[in-house]
């Protein structure tokens, strides 16, 4: 078993990733890293460094359940705007979406039915939550570890925020929000767990639509709003709140609790069967 670094793409600014395959894996994971502070401070290829090393932090985790780990190389030349589903080239999920498939159908073949788990720690939790919404169904269990940023389920408050068209912040073009129906596929049928450290409580930056003013308040609201979604559609909610007590903004101190959430919902369900 090894960690592999490889850029995918030669494009002008080489979009690259980080991944770990075990002996015989049975499930794909894709790790959506947060960004060193201060934010554009980074080259491509510290942020290449910076993907692997989230994937060395995961590797034992993944050798003991048999999961492939990728971490896309976010936040450089080729996708600055990865928090609002925004890139140069290409959107970002649709950089995921192309990593997940090549990389699951090689290594599990006709066992890969598209599907996969998805965490994503602070600004990578900001991608994680619009990438869940855009696609539902190809996530079954998503982490958000600590996010500024939500898109809540407002019809008021523009994409990435809300549920109206808004402005993509890299091309200019609009953005459309995903359709009301995937919100509460995201809310009802992919199990969602919100973490945020008891001590991560200061005031944010102020951003369209978001309800509280700390990373605790913001994701316990959102929680609360995607919930009343589902139930409003006559749904059971499959989205959850955790607070980690005595934790900070702290995404070494976030990785342990993250990983038991995901052993746990492994657990509870079978490998993916192939879809026909």
């Amino acid at each position: 078993m090894g960690l592999l670094r490889r850029t995918v793409e030669a494009m002008s600014s080489g979009p690259a990733f980080a991944s770990f395959v075990p002996d015989a894996p049975r499930r794909v994971l894709v790790i959506a890293h947060g960004y060193p502070w201060p934010d554009n401070s980074r080259t491509d290829a510290q942020l290449l460094a910076y993907a692997s090393a989230r994937v060395e932090a995961w590797k034992d985790f993944a050798g003991r359940h048999d999961v492939i780990v990728i971490a896309p190389v976010f936040g450089g030349a080729a996708f600055p705007g990865y928090r609002e589903m925004a890139g140069k080239y290409r959107r970002p999920d649709e950089f995921v979406n192309r990593l997940v498939d090549n990389l699951g159908r090689r290594c599990l073949g006709e066992r890969f039915d598209g599907r996969f788990s998805l965490h994503g720690h602070s600004a990578g939790g900001q991608f994680a939550a619009r990438y869940l919404l855009n696609h539902p169904g190809r996530v079954g269990e998503v982490i958000l570890s600590a996010p500024s940023t939500y898109p809540f389920p407002d019809s008021r408050v523009m994409w990435p925020c809300g549920m109206a068209t808004g402005q993509d912040p890299v091309t200019g073009h609009a953005a459309i929000a995903p359709p009301k129906a995937r919100w509460i596929d995201a809310a009802t049928s992919v199990t969602v767990s919100v973490l945020v450290g008891s001590l991560d409580a200061g005031d944010r930056p102020a951003a369209p639509g978001q309800v509280g003013s700390s990373r605790l308040a913001r994701g316990r609201q959102w929680v609360e709003q995607m919930r009343a979604l589902a139930r409003a559609a006559g749904r059971a909610p499959t989205v959850r709140f955790v607070v980690l007590e005595g934790v900070g903004h702290d995404e070494d101190a976030m990785t342990a609790p993250a990983q038991a959430r995901l052993a746990d919902d492994w657990g509870r369900s079978q490998p993916r069967a192939l879809r026909t």
